[in-house]
């Protein structure tokens, strides 16, 4: 196989893995958030997975901006690009990481917060650790 459509391959493939990944996670982080507000029966807080929507927001950002070109030319980013530019979206994608981890912060304690005034309460027993977290499940109390 030719070199330039590996690197073809390989950017595609990025493109058909990452975004619709941060779509499903982000939409499921909506609707826990929904299901908060609509005073559902039961509510799932995933913290750690509050990190992925605005702070895998850098990463995409970069593939849409960086990748075409290399897609195009059938070549490494870093053969496309000056080391000042790489180095900018490093730093770019870095403060996405940090926004998104305010952003978790943030939306725990304002959801922990609507989930006490709501009337939910805390339970153990249906609460999962998965690969992707810890998913505290609250249960409306009666």
């Amino acid at each position: 196989m030719l070199p330039k459509a590996k690197i073809r391959i390989a950017i595609v493939f990025i493109w058909i893995f990452f975004f619709p990944i941060w779509v499903y996670v982000s939409s499921v982080v909506l609707d826990d958030y929904f299901d908060l507000l609509n005073n559902a029966d039961k509510v799932q807080v995933s913290i750690i997975t509050l990190w992925l929507p605005v702070g895998f927001l850098g990463v995409l950002l970069y593939l849409l901006c960086m990748t075409p070109r290399a897609f195009w030319l059938g070549r490494k980013i870093n053969e496309v690009y000056q080391p000042k530019t790489i180095k900018m979206w490093n730093k770019i994608m870095l403060i996405f990481a940090l926004l998104g981890i305010a952003f978790a912060a943030g939306w725990t304690y304002h959801s922990l917060d609507l989930l006490d005034r709501s009337g939910y309460v805390y339970s153990r027993d249906l609460t999962k650790i998965t690969p992707t977290g810890i998913h505290l499940i609250y249960v409306k109390s009666r």
